[in-house]
């Protein structure tokens, strides 16, 4: 009976031996989860953002202005060289309007002089006891003089050029130059006749005719004189007289017979 019990109890143990050494993986790991979620929950969260007004930290920095990116140096240039050169074409149109002007108020002080010695010649003589009238005097008109240093010689070849580059006004500028700094120079006839055949290429009849007058005033012997005579006569047809054109032909038929400007004068006459 002893030994009855005695085993039952020992039966009972292992039993319940065995029941605890089946259930504790399962403890060991259930004691282990509690302790990593614990870890986990005590690891620092991130704190929240303020909801209340921020606190005053002080003035703000102005803020800089954004700066336009400057323009590239060769527009630049590119820009200056272009105004400059609006400039430059301007001052010789004033002063080729200028030149004209002065050209075509010699030209009528001229005339001027000759209708009043045509008047001259035809006036009744004073009766006795009377004064004859004193002659209106004619204002001298002032020569235009150029600053220039440069010579007579660089300046028509300078002219030149820019008469074969087409720059027509700075071609009349510069010959202007030589015209007004050597007026008793030998290149002067050539230059002024350039000038004037400047003028009438671009239509300006009143402008030429003053120059190529002004040109046979200053060298009446030169050898431009029949060319200018010629385009003297084209100069009034242009300008609508041509009466005065016939007359200025006829006068350079007359004049110089055996210059081709004469032979041209001749068709024009029969045309």
């Amino acid at each position: 009976m002893r030994l009855a019990v005695l085993g039952l109890v020992v039966l009972s143990l292992v039993l319940a031996g065995c029941g605890v050494f089946r259930h504790r993986p399962t403890t060991a790991e259930a004691s282990r989860s509690p302790a990593g979620e614990a870890g986990r929950s005590a690891a620092p969260a991130a704190p929240a953002a303020p909801t209340g007004p921020p606190a005053p930290t002080g003035p703000a920095a102005p803020t800089a202005p954004a700066t336009p990116e400057p323009p590239k140096l060769a527009e630049q240039l590119t820009r200056v060289a272009s105004e400059l050169s609006e400039l430059q074409n301007a001052v010789a149109k004033l002063l080729v309007a200028s030149r004209q002007q002065e050209d075509q108020l010699l030209f009528l002080q001229r005339r001027v002089g000759e209708l009043e010695a045509q008047n001259k010649s035809r006036a009744p003589s004073v009766p006795s006891g009377f004064a004859p009238p004193a002659p209106m005097p004619v204002p001298a008109v002032p020569q235009l003089r150029s600053a220039t240093t440069t010579p007579a010689e660089d300046l028509y070849r300078m002219g030149v050029e820019k008469l074969r580059a087409k720059e027509l006004d700075a071609a009349v500028l510069v010959l202007y130059d030589l015209i007004g700094a050597y007026p008793d120079h030998p290149l002067r006839e050539s230059a002024q006749f350039l000038v004037a055949d400047i003028l009438f290429q671009q239509k300006d009849y009143r402008g030429a005719l003053a120059d190529f007058e002004a040109l046979i005033g200053a060298v009446p012997g030169g050898a431009k004189v029949p060319d200018a005579l010629l385009k003297i006569g084209l100069c009034q047809r242009g300008l609508g007289d041509g009466a005065l054109a016939k007359q200025t032909w006829e006068r350079l038929v007359r004049d110089y017979p055996g210059s081709v400007a004469a032979r041209q004068a001749r068709v024009l006459l029969r045309g």
